[in-house]
């Protein structure tokens, strides 16, 4: 299965929340070379933001971040071909910059099977990408 992973579920690793386990099996398959995973560049932005939040210091969020590299997921680069996807979407859906990033991201992919979310926003876009919970992944 070839899965984008939203940094709201890279999330899950590092922080114990709902369906944190069912993530922690994700990535074990993708670190195993049993399904592919792929995300953003950006989310390593939206990741140390999100650490940083959750007031974990300086060391740890590198650490995490670290951590994170250290996956077999494959990080893309934010490319220009990407923006005027993006622009289209945030015209045609009112989508968010960064959600609308991610999507346009995960377009370009071929062959990928679902979009991994934890994020509301994204519930209401099931007709334009196939958004899934973690709850929704058949391991």
């Amino acid at each position: 299965m070839n899965l984008y992973l939203d940094s709201s579920v890279l999330m899950k690793l590092y922080k114990q929340e709902k369906d944190s386990e069912i993530m922690d099996e994700i990535i074990q398959k993708i670190d195993n070379g049993k399904w592919r995973g792929f995300s953003s560049k950006w989310s390593f932005l939206e990741m140390a933001r999100a650490l940083k939040k959750d007031k974990k210091p300086k060391e740890v969020i590198t650490v995490d971040l670290e951590n994170l590299r250290s996956h077999k997921i494959d990080f893309l680069s934010l490319r220009d071909n990407i923006i005027p996807k993006a622009e289209e979407l945030i015209k045609e859906c009112n989508l968010y910059a960064a959600d609308a990033f991610h999507i346009a991201t995960f377009k370009s992919i071929k062959n990928a099977d679902a979009f991994l979310c934890d994020d509301r926003h994204f519930d209401r876009l099931r007709e334009v990408v196939p958004v899934k919970k973690l709850s929704e992944v058949e391991l």
